[in-house]
């Protein structure tokens, strides 16, 4: 289970379309309707950072509004290496 630090939304409607190309391309996802949503967060049983990957845009936005939620192991999709910068005015939502 992980606990969450910060949470983002990466969608088309968050993104203009070539960041959220560019980031579903170094993320290695499919690019979706819905997007994803990413969860800066602390992995209990590694002791780790983590970025968390969540196909369920929904969920991810009810966690924004809230403090102390366990997301349990099944809410998320993969891991990513590094927080992408999602900042509309860089070169590339990545690093």
């Amino acid at each position: 289970m992980i606990k969450i630090r910060g949470v983002a939304l990466v969608t088309p409607a968050t993104l203009d379309a070539d960041a959220y190309r560019e980031f579903c391309w170094g993320a290695g996802l499919e690019r979706t309707d819905t997007g994803y949503g990413l969860l800066q967060a602390f992995d209990d049983d590694t002791w780790e950072e983590v970025i968390a990957v969540v196909e369920d845009v929904e969920y991810v936005r009810l966690l924004r509004q809230s403090s102390g939620v366990v997301v349990p192991a099944d809410k998320v999709t993969r891991f990513l290496a590094d927080w992408p910068d999602l900042r509309p005015e860089s070169d590339t939502v990545w690093p």
